[in-house]
């Protein structure tokens, strides 16, 4: 499996290709042509099969349907936040001058299902909520990927749980639920791709996280 990270500046959220028998996209951002752009310079768009969207909130999927178009691609979210997408303000598109979704999610995940790569190997959907009630976790256990969303960020961050079926307990519980994962590289929706010491980070967000919601 390779991961290449695309993202187009700094206020947009990662977008993530992987690269592997039967490809697929986590999160896409909101700038369609910069993704399908850099997609071109690595394959052929059409071979994607699928998107997964880490949750709900516009700056993960504001491209989305344009992609998904281009791509033929299918659109994954969790059970939890697909209801979310066509709330101007649950999905924040408000924020960003935009609107709800005007699609359907095509594929429906729920906690604990696997997503084949067609290599032998899956990307496991973990149910993380707190940043919104169904944000999900996506873990690759042969490499020791994880690929957060807005769940946790490196050196100690975590996403805000001040917005729209956003809860800091639930997402100390998360936290602590990834914390009990073997993770060699995290892949953030926002930010950098680390290497360095990933379940040391992931502990350091649950201490800030706790100390947080201990404080409310």
């Amino acid at each position: 499996m390779q991961v290449i990270q695309i993202n187009s500046s700094p206020a947009d959220a990662n977008a993530y290709l992987i690269i592997a028998p039967k490809p697929l996209l986590i999160d896409v951002g909101i700038n369609a042509k910069y993704v399908l752009d850099r997609i071109e310079d690595i394959m052929d768009p059409a071979n994607i099969e699928l998107i997964i969207l880490t949750h709900a909130h516009y700056d993960h999927w504001g491209a989305v349907e344009e992609i998904s178009r281009q791509t033929g691609a299918k659109i994954a979210i969790h059970t939890k936040d697909a209801g979310l997408l066509s709330d101007d303000i649950s999905s924040v598109a408000v924020m960003f001058g935009a609107q709800g979704a005007c699609f359907q999610p095509d594929i429906i995940l729920n906690d604990s299902e696997l997503i084949g790569l067609g290599n032998g190997s899956d990307l496991e959907v973990i149910n993380t909520p707190g940043h919104t009630q169904g944000s999900i976790c996506l873990y690759h256990s042969q490499s020791r990927s994880l690929f957060s969303g807005d769940t946790v960020f490196p050196e100690g961050s975590f996403g805000r749980t001040d917005l729209p079926s956003g809860d800091g307990r639930s997402l100390v519980d998360s936290l602590k639920r990834l914390a009990g994962l073997d993770v060699d590289i995290l892949y953030p929706g926002h930010g950098y791709v680390t290497k360095d010491d990933v379940p040391g980070q992931i502990r350091l967000s649950l201490q800030f996280a706790g100390s947080f919601v201990h404080d409310l």
